[in-house]
C-alpha cells in the first residue's frame, strides 16, 4: 500500500518536472526562432530563400532521430537523454558569423542533439499514461505554447539589451537545461523487452508506413507556410507601426509569430480530450486541411487580417493528433523507434523546402498550389490508413 502511494507521488512528481522542463525548453526555442527568422531574413538580408534553407535544413538534420534507438543501445535511455545539452554549440557558434546562408545552416544543426533525444522523451511521457494518451501527452505538452511566446517576447528585450551575443546565450541556457530535468525525472518503462533493431524498425515501418508517408508530404506544405511567415509578418508589422526602433519590431515581430501561443494551453486540452473521445485520425485530417486554409487566408490578405490569422492554434491540435497517433499503433517497446520515424519523416517533408531555394520559387500561388496538393495527399492516405491497417497492428 505504501508503496503504492510512494510510487503515485513519484510518477505526479515527475510528471510536473517533465511538464515545467518543457515550458522552460519552449521558452528557449521562442527566443531562437522569434529571433533568428527575422535576423537572418530580415536583418542579415537574407529573404525568403534564406528561410528555405533555414527550413529545410532544420528538417533534414533532424534525420538524426534515426540514431536514437542505437544510441540508447550504446549508452541507456537515460544517458541519451543528456545528448540535448550539445544544442548549445551551434548557438554560440552563429554569433561570430554575418553570412546570412551560412548563419541559417549553423543554427539549422540545433536539431541534431534535439532529434536523438527527444523520442526518448517521448517514450518516457507515455509510458506514465493511465488515463488515455491524448490526455497524458497535453497535459505533458499544456504549457509549451505559453513558454514559446515567453521567449518570442524575451527576443526583443535581450537584443536591445546586450545584441546577438546575449540572444544566443540565454536560449542556449534555456534549451539546454531541461535535459538535466529530463534525466533527473527519468523512469524506465515496464513493458516487453525490445526487439532487435531491425526487426523492430521493419515492424514500425510496416504499421506506420501511411502514417509516415503522409506526415512527410503534409510537413512539406506546413513548412511552405511557415517560410512566407517571417518576411510577410515583418512587412505588415512595420506598416501597421512605422518609425520604430529595431528592437520594438523584433518585440512585435515575437508576439506576432508565436501564433496564438496564448491560447495555446486550451487547444492542447481540448485536443488531448478530442482525441481520447473520437480517435487521433480524426482530429489529424482536420489540422492537415485546416492549414491549407490558412495558408491561402494569410498570404492572399493584408494589413491586420494575416496576423491575426496566424494566431489559429493548428498546431497543438496536430501535434497532440500525430504522437497519440503513433503512440496507439506501436506497443510501448517500439515507441523509441516510432516516435524516431516519425520524427525523421517529418525531417524528410520539411528539408524537401529547400528543392524551392535551388528552383528559386518565391510566387506565392505557385507555392500555395503545392501547399493544397500535399494536403489532399496526405489526408487521403491518413484516410486509407484505417481501412488498409486494419488487424495488423503490432501488439493487438
Amino acid at each position: 500500500m505504501w508503496s503504492a502511494v510512494t510510487s503515485s507521488t513519484s510518477t505526479r512528481r515527475a510528471r510536473v518536472a517533465y511538464t515545467i522542463a518543457l515550458t522552460t525548453s519552449s521558452c528557449g526555442w521562442g527566443v531562437f526562432y522569434s529571433f533568428s527568422t527575422r535576423y537572418v531574413a530580415v536583418e542579415l538580408n537574407g529573404g525568403t530563400l534564406s528561410m528555405y534553407l533555414f527550413t529545410g535544413a532544420s528538417w533534414l538534420f533532424t534525420v538524426f532521430s534515426l540514431l536514437a534507438k542505437h544510441t540508447t543501445r550504446l549508452v541507456g535511455e537515460k544517458r541519451a537523454l543528456l545528448l540535448g545539452l550539445l544544442t548549445a554549440l551551434p548557438l554560440l557558434l552563429s554569433v561570430q558569423i554575418r553570412e546570412p546562408f551560412t548563419v541559417a545552416l549553423v543554427l539549422a544543426t540545433t536539431s541534431i542533439p534535439w532529434a536523438i533525444a527527444w523520442p526518448v522523451v517521448l517514450k518516457t511521457v507515455f509510458s506514465r499514461a493511465d488515463h488515455g494518451f491524448g490526455r497524458e501527452y497535453s497535459s505533458f505538452t499544456l504549457f509549451s505554447g505559453v513558454g514559446f511566446l515567453a521567449g518570442s517576447l524575451l527576443a526583443g528585450l535581450l537584443y536591445a539589451t546586450g545584441g546577438v551575443e546575449l540572444v544566443y546565450a540565454v536560449a542556449a541556457v534555456l534549451v539546454t537545461t531541461p535535459y538535466i530535468t529530463y534525466y533527473t525525472y527519468y523512469t524506465p518503462s515496464s513493458g516487453v523487452e525490445e526487439e532487435s533493431s531491425s526487426r523492430g524498425l521493419l515492424g514500425v515501418l510496416g504499421v506506420l508506413r501511411y502514417t509516415l508517408t503522409a506526415v512527410c508530404v503534409f510537413v512539406l506544405g506546413r513548412e511552405l507556410l511557415f517560410t512566407q511567415g517571417p518576411v510577410k509578418i515583418s512587412r505588415e508589422v512595420e506598416a501597421l507601426l512605422p518609425g520604430h526602433s529595431g528592437w520594438v519590431y523584433y518585440l512585435l515581430y515575437g508576439l506576432v509569430y508565436s501564433g496564438g501561443a496564448l491560447i495555446s494551453p486550451l487547444a492542447r486540452f481540448l485536443a488531448g480530450r478530442l482525441v481520447d473521445k473520437y480517435g487521433s485520425r480524426s482530429l489529424l485530417v482536420s489540422s492537415i486541411i485546416s492549414y491549407t486554409v490558412l495558408y491561402w487566408s494569410f498570404t492572399k490578405t493584408s494589413g491586420i487580417i494575416p496576423l491575426v490569422l496566424w494566431q489559429i492554434p493548428l498546431f497543438p491540435f496536430y501535434d497532440v493528433a500525430v504522437n497519440t497517433h503513433v503512440a496507439r499503433l506501436l506497443p510501448s517497446h517500439l515507441h523509441i523507434q516510432g516516435f524516431a520515424a516519425i520524427t525523421a519523416f517529418t525531417a524528410l517533408g520539411g528539408s524537401l523546402v529547400t528543392l524551392l531555394l535551388f528552383l528559386g520559387v518565391e510566387d506565392v500561388n505557385i507555392v500555395g498550389l503545392l501547399v493544397t496538393t500535399t494536403s489532399l495527399i496526405s489526408t487521403a492516405l491518413v484516410l486509407y490508413e484505417k481501412r488498409a491497417l486494419r488487424g495488423r497492428v503490432l501488439g493487438s
